[in-house]
Parts: structure tokens; sequence; C-alpha cells
């Protein structure tokens, strides 16, 4: 004979959960720097040398001679004879004036005067040595530097960070429960 029995079934609460894991992300800070040369500049200003040359004298040599130069020599020339026959005239004058010296005064004066003066050759050379005159003047040479201007730009970007925080989130997989079952019969739970 079967005799009724029970059966009991339970099933446990089972929980679920989810974790969301916390995140963290951050940029470090940097700097950027931005550099500009502008070129420098060189001014050069120069001057030639020079070399005066002066041939005047060397004309000269040559009769060549400017019209001004060749009047002022002969007015000196004629200036010149001038006091040289004003002086011979003063001395043959006293000379004249000595007459009670010794001796025959006007053959002397006439033998002092010749009637061909004497005539002296020279050789020289045309131009003359050392009459070109010449003066070297140096050039110059100038030179002015401006220099370049640097321009610089930084760029700073903080640290940043951020943080998010993790969650776990519960859940009910299974609720509890209780399964009675009669098997092999009933049972009267009235009773």
């Amino acid at each position: 004979m079967n005799e009724p029995h029970l059966q009991i079934h339970q099933t446990s609460y089972r929980l679920g959960w989810e974790v969301q894991k916390a995140s963290y992300s951050f940029e470090p800070a940097h700097t950027s720097i931005e550099i500009e040369q502008q070129p420098a500049e060189m001014r050069v200003h120069r001057t030639n040398p020079l070399v005066l040359i002066d041939q005047t004298e060397c004309r000269a040599d040559m009769d060549m001679k400017h019209i001004f130069r060749r009047n002022a020599e002969f007015a000196a020339y004629g200036k010149q004879q001038v006091m040289r026959y004003i002086a011979d005239t003063v001395a043959e004058g006293e000379q004249l004036g000595a007459i009670e010296n010794k001796g025959n005064t006007i053959a002397n004066l006439a033998k002092g005067k010749k009637l061909l003066p004497d005539h002296q050759f020279i050789y020289r050379n045309v131009p003359g040595n050392f009459s070109l005159r010449y003066e070297i003047v140096p050039g110059e040479l100038d030179i002015q530097w401006t220099r370049g201007q640097i321009l610089m730009g930084v760029h700073y970007s903080p640290f940043q960070h951020h943080y998010e925080r993790g969650k776990i989130s519960y859940y009910t997989q299974r609720k509890n429960q209780l399964n009675i079952e009669v098997s092999g019969g009933t049972i009267d739970v009235m009773k």
C-alpha cells in the first residue's frame, strides 16, 4: 500500500548583481612653445678708396703751365730783374763814387759787363723726379647689424582628470519558493 507522503521542493533565494568598475582617465599637463625668429639684417655701406694724383708740377716741367701760374712767374721774374738792375746800378755808382781809389774804375766796370753772357747747359729729366704728387684716401666700410627678434608663444594646458565611481546593481535572479506535493494519496488539510 502506498502511503501518502509529502515531497517538499524548496528553491532558495538567489541574488544577482552587476558591477560597473570605477574608471579614471586623465590627460597630463603639457606645454607647447612656438618660436619664431626673424632674420637678422646686415647693412653694408662702403666708400671706395681714392688715389688723388696732382700732375701740376709734371706739366710745369714740360712747360705746360696754366696761364695764372705763367703770369705769376713772369711777374716774379720781372720784379727780380728790376731789383737786380737797381742793385747793379747802385753797385756801379758806389764804384764810381770811389774814384779816388787807385786803379781804373771805368775799365773794371767795363770788364765786369760782358757783351755775351755765360750759358750753362743742364741735363734733367722731364718731368722732374718727385714732381708727381699723389695722395691716397682710404675707403671706409661701415657695417650695421640689426638683430632678428625672437618671438615666443607658450601655450599651457593644465592637468585634466575624470573619475567615475563604480556601481553595484543588485537584482533578484530567483525568489524563494516552497513547493509541497503529496504523492500516493490525498491529505485532508481541513482536519
